[in-house]
């Protein structure tokens, strides 16, 4: 009686397990897509390239309209070469255009007015 009992313990066993084990199959993965116009990839998308602001900025300090020239203050080690042409900005707009003609002194340069006019504060970027 002990073996009937035995195998019968032995084939319950095989059974189940047989159940735990293979009864259930994952599903295949779908195929592949294949695209027939394929285009490049950009990988570059997530880089972003700062640059510094290399421009020249100064501020006139003072004005003589008589003889059109204007003394002008830009930032230390910042003082642009004789002879380089620039605008004259006033609240974002182009109001003139001056030549710097020397002489340059610390932070300080002088320029002759070509065109418009400039106003003390008015801002000295580059063409």
């Amino acid at each position: 009686m002990k073996i009937v009992v035995c195998a019968a313990c032995a084939l319950l066993l095989l059974g189940t397990t047989g159940c735990l084990f293979g009864g259930k199959h994952k599903a295949s993965p779908p195929p592949a897509v294949v695209d027939l116009n394929p285009r490049p990839v950009n990988t570059d998308t997530n880089k972003f390239i700062i640059t510094p602001d290399e421009s020249i900025v100064g501020r006139v300090s003072s004005v003589n309209a008589n003889l059109r020239f204007v003394v002008l203050t830009f930032p230390l080690g910042q003082l642009p070469p004789a002879g380089s042409r620039m605008n004259v900005f006033r609240d974002g707009a182009i109001v003139g255009e001056i030549k710097i003609t020397g002489p340059q002194h610390g932070d300080n340069s002088v320029a002759d007015i070509v065109l418009g006019d400039a106003q003390k504060g008015d801002e000295v970027r580059a063409k």
